[in-house]
Parts: C-alpha cells; sequence; structure tokens
C-alpha cells in the first residue's frame, strides 16, 4: 500500500476506542496499528515474512519447527486475536515460500469493524474467514467455533495479569486445546511483569489441558531476562500431541532471537517449580 496515505482511523464500536493504522518509522515500509494510542502490531508491507517483534518471531520459529506444513493439503489455522494479521499473513507468505497449498485461516476478534478496517487498508493475497465474537464463548459448548478442529491454534489474547478470567481459566485452556488436531500445535502468547506470577500459573493450566500434564509435550521459549522473572516480555508457549522431538527444540533456540532461551521437559518441569 501507499503509506503516504496514512494515518486512517476508525472508532471500535464493541470498546469504543480507536483503531489507526500509521506509519512505522522503524523500517521504510512498516505500518502499525494501535488502539487508543498503544501498539498492537507491526506489519512489513514490501516483505510479509519480515517480522519486527521479539515474540512474533518466536511464534514463527515454533510454527516452522513444530506445525505438520503437509503439501497433501491446505494447512488450517485458527488465529485469536490478530491486530493487523501480522502472523497470518506470514503464515501465508511462508506456505508460499513452501510450494505447498494456500492455508485455510480463520481469525476471531471481539470488534466487528477491526478485521475489515484493516483488511481494507492492508490486504492479504487470500482473505481470512473472520469470526467476530468473545474468544471464551465462541470455544465453549454451542458457540460459533465448537467443534472445530485445526491444524495450528494461535492464541494472542493475553496482555498480562489484567487479563480476563474468563480467557485465562482452565476451562478455556480446555476449549481451546480441543480445537488442535491430534497431530496439530497449539501457540500462545503471554506477557508478564517481573516475578511472573501470571505467566507460571498459566502455563501450568496449559501443561495440563493441552499437553496431559507432561512437560514433555510443552515447549516454552522468551527472552532469557523474562524467564528468569528479572524483566517484563513476552513469553511464547506451545503444546503438542507428542514429546516435543529434540531437533525441533534446538530449531526453535537456533532461530532466536537472542539471548533467549527455550524449555521443555525436566527443565521446564523445574522452572514451573512442579
Amino acid at each position: 500500500m501507499d503509506r503516504a496515505r496514512l494515518p486512517r482511523r476508525i472508532r471500535l464500536s464493541a470498546s469504543g476506542t480507536v483503531a489507526e493504522l500509521r506509519q512505522d518509522e522503524l523500517t521504510e515500509a512498516g505500518v502499525m496499528l494501535t488502539i487508543d494510542g498503544v501498539e498492537q502490531s507491526h506489519v512489513e508491507t514490501d516483505d510479509p515474512g519480515w517480522l519486527l517483534h521479539d515474540y512474533t518471531l518466536r511464534i514463527a520459529a515454533v510454527l516452522d519447527a513444530l506445525a505438520g506444513w503437509s503439501a497433501e493439503r491446505p494447512w488450517s489455522v485458527l488465529h485469536l486475536g490478530a491486530g493487523a494479521l501480522t502472523l497470518p499473513r506470514w503464515v501465508e507468505h511462508r506456505a508460499g515460500q513452501r510450494r505447498l497449498p494456500p492455508p485455510e485461516q480463520t481469525v476471531l476478534d471481539f470488534e466487528p469493524e477491526l478485521m475489515d478496517f484493516v483488511l481494507e487498508h492492508l490486504p492479504m493475497r487470500t482473505r481470512p474467514r473472520t469470526v467476530v465474537a468473545d474468544a471464551a464463548a465462541a470455544l465453549a459448548d454451542g458457540g460459533e467455533l465448537e467443534g472445530e478442529r485445526h491444524d495450528a491454534v494461535v492464541v494472542d489474547l493475553f496482555n498480562g495479569a489484567h487479563a480476563p478470567d474468563q480467557l485465562t481459566s482452565a476451562t478455556f485452556c480446555a476449549h481451546v486445546a480441543r480445537t488442535v488436531d491430534d497431530d496439530g500445535v497449539l501457540v500462545m502468547n503471554l506477557g508478564d511483569d517481573p516475578g511472573l506470577h501470571f505467566a507460571r500459573p498459566l502455563i501450568r493450566r496449559i501443561l495440563h489441558a493441552a499437553a496431559g500434564a507432561d512437560p514433555s509435550r510443552l515447549l516454552v521459549t522468551a527472552p532469557a531476562d523474562v524467564l528468569a522473572g528479572a524483566t517484563a516480555g513476552n513469553l511464547v508457549v506451545a503444546a503438542l500431541g507428542e514429546p516435543v522431538p529434540t531437533r525441533a527444540a534446538e530449531a526453535v533456540w537456533a532461530a532466536g532471537p537472542h539471548p533467549g532461551d527455550v524449555l521443555t521437559g525436566d527443565e521446564l518441569r523445574q522452572w514451573l517449580g512442579l
């Protein structure tokens, strides 16, 4: 798109907040989505495979290493919370690089206008299916997404300890887990403050709901100082239906960013205090 046409704004009816797309001066082709002035997403319009933020790079590394990309059929991905669709754009781009069928992507957001607003100004080659709903209600019995199964589910809803209880409960974790195919991957982005008083209990709930309480089926990747509880930041959690292959964990670590670390198995059990 022509960044000279920015900024563009819209008032969102569910929250009453203002969404804005504007130039991100950090890069020549960057566009930033803000909500009431707070950055939510960065999109590199010339290259959707280029990711700016640490947690998006880690999610991409997890999907690259752990997801079952297949040439037999389109890859099905559910995104709970998507901002300016940075990760759906990356998935579409990566599938093209791998010469795979275009993925079938579903994006859920609580704001009725947001996805149309973003896609009007920042279109994708293949428009994802959009669902307007509260994530907890959509995944619950009788919800819009009940009974669906996907190869990958990406959850990007949590902004830390002030996240709504219905999006961090054991019930929600169980409902998310049942949307993942048996050989699929669940990926969550969590934010927390020093001490990790929000992230550790939530990851324990994810462990029980999505990994059968087996830490060898769970992987956590984050900057080293975030994992140490020394500074605020984001942690990316992945759950599989089988133990995380050693080579895959090594690939996630190698992809960075660095300094960072990857925990699974006994190291993760110790980190969680189990």
